[in-house]
């Protein structure tokens, strides 16, 4: 058959081949869609996975939490103590400082009555110091007297003194 005896086959209207064109290109663009959705659905699981974990950090920090509490707690404990001991030991210091004062001032009446007791003790001293000057001069005097009496009786009787010196 001759080419001329073929029937034609009716040639494809423009608006036709548009449509096939655009139809095409919905189809690839579908398809990239498909593979961007199946590449999401591999992003959701990481972040489910991701979701997880960090559901489990938020338990472990809601118990660290309640752990903190828990020591604030006793901290606030350890505080109450030590205002309770510093305040005990600022008394003790007060009663402490009180009962020095009155010790000190014990011991200085103490030193006072020494003093006193020394000083007088001192001018009895002096006294007898006085006393035994006034007694010695009037010793020494009477001795004096004595000897000068001795040697007037000796001179007197005619006998000498004897000789304080040894002969051989």
């Amino acid at each position: 058959m001759s080419d001329e005896s073929r029937p034609e086959t009716p040639q494809p209207s423009e608006m036709a081949m548009l449509r096939a064109e655009m139809r095409a290109g919905f189809q690839s663009v579908a398809k990239r869609f498909d593979e961007v959705d199946k590449r999401f659905d591999g992003v959701d699981e990481r972040f489910d996975g991701i979701d997880r974990r960090l559901d489990g950090v938020d338990a472990r920090l809601a118990e660290h939490d309640k752990r903190f509490d828990n020591v604030d707690s006793r901290l606030d404990g350890n505080d109450q103590r030590f205002v309770s001991i510093e305040t005990r030991i600022t008394e003790e210091a007060a009663a402490t400082r009180r009962h020095f004062d009155v010790v000190a001032e014990g011991i200085r009446e103490s030193f006072t009555v020494v003093i006193d007791k020394t000083t007088a003790t001192g001018e009895k001293v002096d006294r007898l110091i006085a006393s035994n000057a006034v007694e010695h001069a009037a010793f020494l005097d009477a001795l004096t007297d004595h000897e000068v009496r001795i040697t007037q009786l000796e001179g007197a009787s005619g006998t000498s003194k004897p000789s304080t010196s040894s002969q051989p």
